[in-house]
């Protein structure tokens, strides 16, 4: 059976039959082919005076064209379009936070504010007998009142608590207490916040498979009625 002139056929085998050619937007003279020049015209290439195109659909799929679909955008027959990849640009801050990983090494004044210390002290303190006299002994040939019109009394001294110097030892001194140290110039700190510009390549390719398409260069003049 004869196909229509202007057919297109993905074929799985890699050669065009008799009367077929590859759809690989090939140049071709009028004169040898003035009844496809009469379907095709130039919608696909060529000058229109000795040459016309054939359909280029290496790489590409069909698009049906001559009426929108509901929600698409119209495309005309003949009409190429479409990337392999688009490349998208993206605009935006970063905000980049900073650990003490990150900081050099640095200074700050700081003050010590002492608070409500309380010391306690506490002295082992050895005495010796040098320099005092001894308490006065209970004799009452000494201690009694004398008799007659003409006794006196007789007065002894008191004893006295030693007067030399004594050694001290075994000093310890224990402080308690709170306190609190104040850092300054430290600073409130600004958030880094950077502009960021991205450009990144997306692939718009649906999953594919290579065959080859091939277009009916003789056969069945299509009539219009």
């Amino acid at each position: 059976m004869d196909a229509f002139m202007g057919t297109v056929l993905p074929v799985a085998f890699n050669y065009p039959p008799r009367g077929w050619m590859f759809c690989n937007g090939q140049i071709i003279p009028i004169a040898q082919n003035s009844a496809m020049f009469a379907l095709l015209g130039t919608m696909y290439g060529g000058d229109g005076q000795t040459t016309f195109g054939l359909p280029d659909l290496r790489g590409r799929t069909i698009v049906g064209s001559q009426a929108q679909g509901p929600g698409l955008s119209n495309v005309v027959q003949g009409e190429k379009g479409g990337t392999n990849n688009t490349t998208v640009i993206a605009n935006g801050t970063v905000n980049i936070t900073l650990t003490l990983a990150n900081l050099p090494a640095h200074n700050h004044p700081a003050t010590l504010a002492l608070d409500a210390l309380n010391a306690t002290t506490r002295v082992t303190v050895g005495t010796g007998t040098n320099g005092g006299l001894p308490a006065v002994a209970n004799n009452g040939g000494l201690t009694a009142t004398a008799g007659g019109q003409s006794g006196a009394a007789i007065y002894l001294p008191a004893g006295t608590a030693p007067t030399s110097p004594v050694d001290l030892g075994g000093v310890t001194t224990t402080v308690t207490g709170s306190g609190t140290v104040t850092t300054g110039n430290t600073g409130t700190g600004t958030p880094l916040v950077a502009p960021v510009v991205t450009n990144a390549t997306i692939s718009n390719m649906q999953p594919y498979l290579g065959l080859n398409y091939i277009i009916a260069m003789e056969g069945i003049f299509p009539s219009r009625n």
